[in-house]
Parts: structure tokens; C-alpha cells; sequence
């Protein structure tokens, strides 16, 4: 559905390669990541170049970016790849994409007139915009933004307000994020002509969806439905008895435009029975039948909802036993 894993996950379906490229990361320092190259399709995942899982402890979103990212896609770019994916979930910033304009060539300038790279807390000190070159880069370039999030670019409901509390940001910064976003948003409208503002999915990775729709001309789309065409889901499925999938934690989200939201939104169109295996689950059986009577099955490999601590050593023998039990 975006997140971190998306790159290895259709390397396994899709005939390609993987390509070495050296970028900063979101401390701006210089880290060996890598894109994957499949019939003059390339594929690149934030969370490889911006992620949670590369945070330290005390990671601050205001602070860091996602011009590492923008390395990756210009990358892809000067290879002659014309269609680009990326895959926007785990990240660890909160740069509305400004990191990400910049390595593409944005130009981004103070009231001094001088010129700057934007993180976070620093949006607001944009006062203008120059795209003069990131336009030529990404002439016919399509960008592909594959994200399960649906919030919009700043507000209560924005990039800052609801995920930057759990990328290590304080309370007290949040209104400065959404500020920020709501400020980088103003002059995306009035210097590019584009209005990212209330996009449902520019709120996604920090307001790295509205930044490369605003940026980039990107197109914001459901992650797992992209995937799912990709790997041809539908026509592998027809043949198939039962459809098994799962991810770490089953509530009201997951069916809100998550993973297992789209695998059962086609097997139910196909009419094929579908079988969760989850760490834990918010939601009974008949929870989630109301929505999708073809899910026949509800196992968790962690019944008893203990800490991911007390489980992590017997993880693996617990997701086997459940197995069985399938």
C-alpha cells in the first residue's frame, strides 16, 4: 500500500533491476539506496531514503527532508524513464516535498532574495518560487503517487496535525507544520497555478503527496489498487480456490483504502473466498463481513494483543501455528 517493503515486494512479480544510487538522506547525508527499473517503469520508495525505520530517536519532522528522494527520481529521469512510482508511506518528515522539488531543480527564495533548501519549520520563510528547470527535468514525465492516506495538505486533518506526534514531533510544533503547509500551499496557488490545499492524499508523508502534484504534476493514487493492476492480481486470482492476505493490525482504517481494504474489494467483485492472517484485530469476524461477506476467515498470530515486546523472539513460530490452524 506504499510503505516500507514496496520495492521488494513487486521486484519478487515484476521482471527487472534493481539500481544502486547514492542520495543524502533526511539528515542530509550521503546513503547508498537503491530503485528498481522495470520495463521502462521505475519504482521508488520513501521510506528507503526518508523513513521512520532511519530516524533517530529523537527525530524532529521540522527539521528534516526529502531531497534524497528527489535524488532518486532524478535518477530514474536521466535514465530515460518516463513513468515513475512512488511509494509514499513511512516516511519521517514533514517538508510539504519542498527536499524533493529542490534535488528536482525548484528553486526556492527568502525575502533576501536568497536561496534556500525549505524543511519543515522553515516553509513559512518561502516567498518565492522558481520552476524553470524542474519543468524542463520533468517534461512528459509522468509521476505515479501511490499513497493509502486521504488527508488533505494542512488542517486539522492535515500532514501535521495527524501523523507528525508519531515522526517524534512536540505538540507545540504542530501548529507550526500546519502553518508552514498552509503557507507552501498559498504559493503553490498563486505562483504554479495548482491547488493542493484540500487534495484528499496531499496531506500524505509530511505533504509529500501535494508536493509532487504541485512540483512534479504528479497524479495521487491508491497504493494497493496500482499494485494489485501491476502484478495482474485479477487474472492470477480467477484461477485461484482461496485469496489469503493480512497485515500487522486489522481496524477501521484497514478498510478505509489500506492493503487488505483493496485485496477484498476484488475478491468480492470475483466472487473468491478471502482468509486474513493479522498480528491483532480491532474488529470481529462480523465486523468486517458487513462490508465484505467474502472474507470466510479472522486469525491472529497475537490473540491475546500482548506488547510487541513479549511476542517479537516467538513472532515466527506464532505466524506458523496460525498457519496450521488455516
Amino acid at each position: 500500500d506504499g510503505g516500507e517493503g514496496s520495492l521488494e515486494a513487486i521486484s519478487k512479480i515484476l521482471d527487472g533491476e534493481f539500481h544502486k544510487v547514492k542520495v543524502h538522506d533526511l539528515y542530509f547525508k550521503e546513503r547508498n539506496t537503491k530503485v528498481f527499473i522495470s520495463k521502462n517503469k521505475g519504482y521508488v520508495e520513501c521510506a528507503s531514503v526518508v523513513g521512520l525505520s532511519l530516524a533517530k530517536k529523537d527525530n524532529d519532522p521540522g527539521i528534516v527532508t526529502t531531497y534524497g528522494l528527489g535524488e532518486q527520481i532524478k535518477y530514474l529521469v536521466k535514465q530515460g524513464i518516463r513513468d515513475i512510482y512512488v511509494f509514499l508511506g513511512g516516511s519521517a518528515s514533514n517538508d510539504g516535498g519542498a527536499g524533493v522539488a529542490s534535488a528536482l531543480g525548484v528553486k526556492f527564495f527568502s525575502k533576501e532574495k536568497k536561496e534556500f533548501l525549505p524543511v519543515g519549520l522553515t516553509l513559512k520563510d518561502i516567498c518565492h518560487i522558481n520552476t524553470t528547470y524542474s519543468k524542463e527535468l520533468l517534461k512528459d514525465v509522468n509521476i505515479h503517487i501511490l499513497s493509502d492516506v486521504k488527508n488533505p495538505f494542512y488542517g486539522l486533518d492535515g500532514a501535521a496535525y495527524v501523523f507528525a506526534t508519531q515522526k517524534g514531533s512536540s505538540k507545540e510544533e504542530l501548529p507550526l507544520l500546519d502553518e508552514g503547509l498552509k503557507h507552501l500551499s498559498g504559493l503553490i496557488r498563486k505562483e504554479l497555478g495548482i491547488d493542493v490545499s484540500s487534495l484528499p492524499g496531499a496531506g500524505a508523508a509530511g505533504g509529500l503527496g501535494g508536493g509532487l502534484v504541485g512540483f512534479a504534476n504528479g497524479k495521487i493514487s491508491s497504493g494497493i489498487e496500482e499494485v494489485l493492476d501491476l502484478i495482474e492480481f485479477d487474472h492470477k486470482v480467477i484461477a485461484a480456490d482461496l485469496v489469503i492476505s493480512g497485515e500487522g493490525k486489522l481496524d477501521r482504517q484497514t478498510l478505509g483504502g489500506k492493503l487488505i481494504d483493496g485485496v477484498a474489494k476484488r475478491c468480492q467483485k470475483l466472487n473468491k473466498p478471502l482468509c486474513l492472517i493479522v498480528g491483532v484485530s480491532e474488529l470481529s469476524l462480523s465486523d468486517i463481513q458487513q462490508k465484505y461477506p467474502c472474507v470466510s476467515h479472522l486469525y491472529e498470530t497475537n490473540p491475546n494483543h500482548l506488547p510487541f515486546d513479549k511476542i517479537k523472539d516467538n513472532a515466527k513460530v506464532d505466524y506458523l501455528d496460525t498457519l496450521k490452524n488455516l
